[in-house]
This record gives C-alpha cells, structure tokens and sequence, in this order.
C-alpha cells in the first residue's frame, strides 16, 4: 500500500493528505488534481500498473470476489462488459483501453484515499 500511496500523492502533486476525505466521501469521479482527463490517468494507470495489480489483488482476495469481477463492479464502467473489460485491461489496441486504464487510475485515488482517511488518528 506504501506505493500506491506514494504513486498517488505523486499524482496529486503532493495533496492526497488533504483530499483523501474528500476522494472517500464522493469518489474520484469528483474531479481530483491529476485524475480528471484521460491523458494523466492513463499515463498513471500505465506507469504502476504493478502496484495498481497488487492493490486490486488484494482487494479482490479480501472481498472473495476475482479481480476482473471486482473492476465490473467499478461504477464508472456500468454498461460495460466483462469481456470489454479485460479487453481493456490487456489490449492498448481496445476502444476500451482508455476507459478502463481510467477506471484503474481512479481505483488507486479511492484506495490510497481510503487508506488515509481509515488511519488517520
């Protein structure tokens, strides 16, 4: 979780202490620095891909669920099929690619957030 933590607050330039309550309270469809247009959350998405994996793993193992069943349940990809889904998450070449590297980047905004504000004292 450290570096999802520190790859996000990176994002952020630096605020994610700040938001973190905020991105807890509304999600990250919200409009946070760093993780509002497709070309820094797909940049971002790409570049920790591993650390986002990682995250989504373990969220998946904790809940009991598979992880491309967890990312379906990812609101901001309602309408979205499985199928298009994983498409998305290996494919670069999918029409589904950019949205689905967006709903990954946002998921690591909503994890480290969540983390924050769930350890804060």
């Amino acid at each position: 979780m450290k570096n999802l933590i520190r790859a996000v607050n990176k994002q952020t330039g630096g605020s994610l202490s700040q938001i973190a309550a905020d991105v807890s309270n509304y999600g990250a469809a919200g409009g946070f620095c760093g993780f509002i247009y497709y070309c820094d959350t797909v940049k971002f998405a790409e570049k920790n891909g591993v650390i986002i994996r990682a995250a989504l793993k373990e969220t998946a193992d904790q809940l009991g669920m598979g992880w491309l069943e967890v990312i379906t349940s990812f609101q901001c990809l309602r309408g979205t099929s499985a199928d298009e889904i994983e498409e998305g998450v290996f494919d670069s070449e999918s029409e589904h690619y950019e949205q689905v590297q967006n709903a990954l980047a946002w998921f690591a905004l909503e994890e480290a957030a969540r983390f924050i504000v769930d350890n804060r004292k």
